[in-house]
């Protein structure tokens, strides 16, 4: 009887609770499904897929999924309205700095306008303050209602990024530009591209993107690079445009892996060289990448408006635009809102 009971009261329950992997693994991918259908690529359409078939796993495949990591520590909120799962925040650490990444911010279209989306991040910043770190998260561009409300919650936007997509290799008009004078990076450079780097993209800005700050360690070249490329891992190379006094004015990241249909690319120039050398760098990641069944993809700061039209001369599209914006712990705004609502 205490079971049935039990029973009968998750069916009615309506409020925030934490979310609990195995019961709701399959509601969330339902609800991410339907809340982001119109942005969801591939990746994302195979992610949805994945959680799936962990959430119906049942005994030893569940256990088998944890150990081989197949399902990473999940942590996060939910929003049941008589038992149905209408909303969702999903916490993860961040691979750097001890922070957490909030993701699949989520409600049912029928049950927006009532608070529960800020309900859900209010529980996700207290499990973050609680750790006293921080949080970031992208939004799109656009979307003004969530840019607004992750800004009254005590967010900061740090810098908005645009991803690029050039199809299947197309000799684009500007193929034929001379190319710079570029040479592959040495050791001895790293401490060069670093500080061109944190100019061009410093960490209180975002960084290199999402999850990449700048440091030496993102430019050093990685030991038993071909080993692990062979293994499916990815190989990067980068290249540099020395200045007059020889430090580097321009970067280039080149990443690709085998059988990966898609190869990326990271441009670096400082300012003062932007318009000169933007269209050239662009040419000389064309003729390394593409290919005739291989896309070429770059994220870069949407603010780069020399970067922003080479890319669309050389018939880059643009794709997505991201803001990213972080939280700390013990951010002002966050605990004024949380002393207001108890007042």
């Amino acid at each position: 009887m205490a079971t049935t009971g039990a029973l009968a009261q998750r069916r009615t329950f309506t409020g925030l609770r934490p979310v609990h992997p195995r019961a709701d693994l399959v509601d969330i991918a339902n609800l991410i499904e339907v809340c982001f259908a119109p942005t969801l690529d591939a990746a994302g359409r195979s992610a949805i897929q994945e959680m799936r078939a962990l959430g119906r796993a049942r005994g030893i495949m569940w256990l088998t999924a944890r150990l081989a990591r197949a399902l990473p520590p999940l942590y996060g909120f939910v929003w049941l309205e008589h038992g149905q799962l209408v909303g969702n925040v999903s916490l993860t650490p961040a691979e750097r700095g001890g922070g957490w990444v909030i993701a699949n911010v989520a409600v049912l279209p029928a049950h927006r306008r009532r608070g529960i989306a800020r309900r859900l991040m209010q529980a996700a910043l207290d499990f973050v303050a609680r750790r006293h770190t921080f949080a970031v998260l992208q939004v799109e561009a656009d979307n003004a209602a969530a840019r607004a409300l992750y800004t009254s919650l005590g967010f900061q936007e740090q810098r908005t990024f645009t991803t690029w997509r050039c199809p299947a290799y197309q000799r684009p008009a500007l193929i034929s530009l001379p190319l710079p004078p570029l040479r592959p990076l040495v050791p001895a450079d790293v401490p060069g591209v670093t500080a061109l780097a944190a100019r061009v993209r410093p960490n209180a800005r975002g960084g290199l993107g999402w999850l990449r700050p700048v440091s030496e360690e993102a430019f050093r070249p990685a030991r038993f690079a071909a080993l692990r490329y062979a293994f499916g891992g990815a190989r990067a190379a980068t290249w540099l445009l020395p200045g007059s006094d020889g430090q580097p004015v321009a970067a280039l990241r080149l990443e690709m892996r085998i059988g990966g249909l898609a190869r990326s690319f990271d441009a670096l120039i400082a300012p003062e060289y932007a318009e000169q050398l933007a269209a050239p760098l662009i040419g000389f990641v064309l003729r390394r990448l593409a290919g005739r069944e291989h896309v070429v993809v770059t994220e870069h700061p949407s603010d780069d408006e020399a970067m922003n039209a080479a890319l669309r001369e050389h018939s880059f599209r643009p794709e997505r635009t991201l803001v990213h914006m972080i939280w700390n712990a013990g951010n002002d705004g966050h605990r004024t809102r949380r002393q207001g609502e108890s007042d």
